[in-house]
């Protein structure tokens, strides 16, 4: 899943102070200094994506990056934090900072959180952009990604579908600090508005924390079965095969319908085997190549934000994708997969390489 291919001697591992927090990332994830970038060996600019977790759902993102790294004869490295932390993102961007990055793509945990640190970096000439979560109060140059309140509509609106007699839901995500999530749960929110479709419970936060993700599903189904409730609405790419996981253990399928988002490999199998109802699907690999060719530009134009969002026009209208000179922004778009086309949509990502999305 790492793009990191390097040697380390044991006492250079040691030399780092940042390797205190090693223990609390993923054992894939290295120190900056020592670490060695897609198109290592180059003499071109290096770029890092730091995403707002670990999960099989970036490993889409991982492949777009290391795509257009080659491509453009660029270096590119990415990070992701473990635990999913506003302090232990902050300490990654500053690591990018030290390694003396030449661009910056960042999933924000918490916007405003980390809002000084783009600040910072922008102010001394950095091109910053985000992707996937905004920090939109930043300076941040330029977002691109899902518009994630439409795809909470669109999940919304397909929800009024499927509980044509009524729906009482609960709602499961990593953390309501993030805009992804707020935008997602506004858009769903908009969209079942004045219908017999709701939400009962305000939704639950596991902090990327895999194992809470399924334990709120079962508290859930615990506390509300009884209450009426009869669906289940992951926001994020996890809580899907979590949901999976605890209506399989329980038999309780028959009792719910299900909406996700994302394409994690459970999830797609869940479609294919009947265990899920829907998945709205963001498209990661866009997200890693698009970074790159975005961060690439601002570098050669001195962050000219509208001269490098011109010159991509022409690809990204070709890609159906909508862009906003004013608020500067890239809309990658969405796609709803059922169990009526699971299958193609599978196959089309295996035939890219691909296993998730």
């Amino acid at each position: 899943m790492t793009v990191i291919h390097q040697k380390m001697r044991t006492k250079e591992v040691f030399m780092s102070k940042t390797l205190r927090f090693l223990g609390r990332w993923t054992s894939v994830f290295l120190v900056l200094p020592l670490l060695c970038f897609t198109g290592c060996g180059t003499n071109g600019p290096k770029y890092m994506l730091i995403t707002n977790g670990v999960s099989p759902f970036w490993d889409a993102m991982v492949k777009g990056m290391q795509e257009e790294a080659k491509q453009l004869h660029v270096n590119a490295d990415w990070r992701g934090p473990n635990p999913s932390e506003n302090t232990v993102q902050i300490q990654m961007f500053n690591d990018a900072l030290a390694a003396h990055v030449d661009g910056i793509g960042l999933s924000a945990i918490d916007p405003n959180g980390i809002t000084p640190t783009i600040n910072k970096a922008v102010d001394s000439g950095l091109p910053v952009i985000c992707f996937d979560s905004d920090a939109p109060n930043s300076k941040r140059l330029a977002y691109l990604g899902t518009n994630n309140y439409e795809a909470g509509y669109i999940a919304g609106k397909a929800a009024l579908k499927l509980f044509p007699h009524g729906g009482k839901l609960v709602a499961f995500v990593g953390t309501m600090s993030q805009d992804n999530a707020r935008q997602r749960y506004n858009g769903f929110l908009d969209a079942i508005k004045g219908s017999n479709v709701q939400f009962i419970a305000p939704p639950y936060q596991d902090n990327q924390d895999k194992g809470m993700a399924r334990s709120n599903v079962q508290d859930a189904i615990t506390r509300y079965m009884s209450k009426g409730l009869n669906g289940l609405v992951g926001l994020y790419s996890y809580n899907g095969p979590a949901i999976i996981a605890a209506l399989q253990a329980q038999n309780l399928r028959s009792k719910f319908k299900v909406i996700c988002f994302d394409g994690d490999p459970a999830t797609l199998k869940g479609l294919q085997q009947g265990m899920v109802d829907l998945t709205v699907v963001q498209k990661p690999f866009q997200f890693g190549r698009l970074s790159i060719e975005l961060l690439n530009l601002l570098h050669q134009n001195h962050n000219n934000v509208d001269s490098a969002l011109h010159q991509m026009m022409p690809e990204l209208e070709s890609l159906g994708m909508k862009v906003d000179m004013q608020k500067h922004t890239i809309d990658t778009g969405v796609t709803v997969v059922t169990p009526e086309n699971a299958e193609s949509f599978i196959n089309d990502l295996h035939a890219h390489g691909l296993s998730s999305t």
